[in-house]
């Protein structure tokens, strides 16, 4: 067998039984790529899965990280949210103090131009 082969047999046992397909792909998928590159860089087959291999962590490490990841998924979506909600929050409140404070903006044009028609020349105001 070669690396990635024995490190996926590893995986797998302890992986939960329900995701253990989708993840066993998704970890074959990041080992071969890994191993790819390694391999561009001049480093021999073998030694490029090997290198691939330890570079991801112990089998039994991976496993109990995925396992822990998938048991609270509410608990991650909610971080997940809440991160972006206030990433959201933060970029539209700097969005709105550009528009309200940078010389030229629309907000200012808007300004200047009721201020210009109602106190147009010869016309009391």
């Amino acid at each position: 067998m070669n690396p990635i082969a024995d490190y996926l047999a590893q995986l797998g046992p302890a992986l939960r039984r329900r995701s253990r397909r989708r993840i066993l792909a998704e970890v074959h998928a990041h080992l071969v790529e890994s191993a790819a590159c390694h391999r561009a860089r001049g480093i021999e087959p073998d030694r490029a899965e090997e290198l691939a291999v330890a570079r991801f962590g112990s089998p039994l490490r991976v496993a109990a990280q995925f396992n822990t990841l998938r048991r609270r998924p509410r608990a991650l979506l909610s971080r997940a949210v809440a991160v972006t909600l206030a990433a959201a929050g933060m970029a539209s409140v700097g969005t709105a103090t550009v528009w309200a404070i940078v010389p030229g903006s629309a907000q200012t044009r808007v300004h200047q131009h009721h201020r210009a028609a109602a106190h147009r020349p010869g016309e009391s105001p």
